[in-house]
């Protein structure tokens, strides 16, 4: 009796850790915009060691910041923020969705120049991020960043477009924090 007890409370933990890995990294809220329901995403965040999630700059930006131990928004010399998109068309590939996205900031900042860096890949086994480093010297706040793009789901079908951004004060700020930030990249 015992042995079956333990063999069905094996059997219930392991199925429960497979339905556990088998869910996306993706989770969906809804928000109020304007008197209706507006539906936004947020990735499983797990920020790299020494990195925490600042609560306050996140629901203030609408999208998930993490920064350095210690700091907040306003005074990390670099932070890394990530944005989730719903992938409408499955047809449309990682690399033309970078694109394109590209292109509109190529469109806004004149005078950006954006340079295709090596990709990343995963330990979770989903297609590497797509990897840019942006030179944008009009733009004071965002001079020097870097950016990737990645593939994720919500475990019911539905695919996402994650955009993830290395941002801060200079270039040496960024160059500090690239190890950190690619380790982000890898875990997700």
């Amino acid at each position: 009796m015992k042995s079956r007890r333990l063999t069905n409370v094996l059997l219930a933990a392991a199925l429960c850790a497979a339905a556990a890995s088998a869910h996306g990294e993706v989770r969906k809220f809804m928000r109020d915009c304007d008197g209706k329901l507006c539906p936004y995403y947020r990735i499983v965040l797990r920020p790299p060691a020494g990195w925490v999630l600042d609560d306050e700059a996140t629901k203030r930006n609408g999208v998930q910041i993490i920064v350095p131990k210690g700091k907040n928004f306003g005074n990390a010399p670099a932070l890394i923020y990530v944005q989730v998109f719903y992938h409408r068309d499955k047809q449309q590939s990682l690399a033309n969705f970078a694109e394109v996205s590209n292109g509109r900031w190529r469109a806004s900042v004149k005078d950006a120049k954006i340079s295709e860096l090596p990709a990343v890949e995963r330990a979770n086994h989903k297609p590497g991020f797509l990897r840019f480093a942006f030179d944008n010297p009009s733009k004071k706040q965002q001079a020097f960043e870097m950016g990737a793009f990645g593939i994720d789901d919500d475990g019911e079908g539905n695919e996402f477009v994650l955009d993830v951004v290395l941002t801060g004060l200079d270039k040496p700020a960024i160059e500090r924090a690239e190890k950190d930030y690619i380790s982000f990249l890898k875990a997700h």
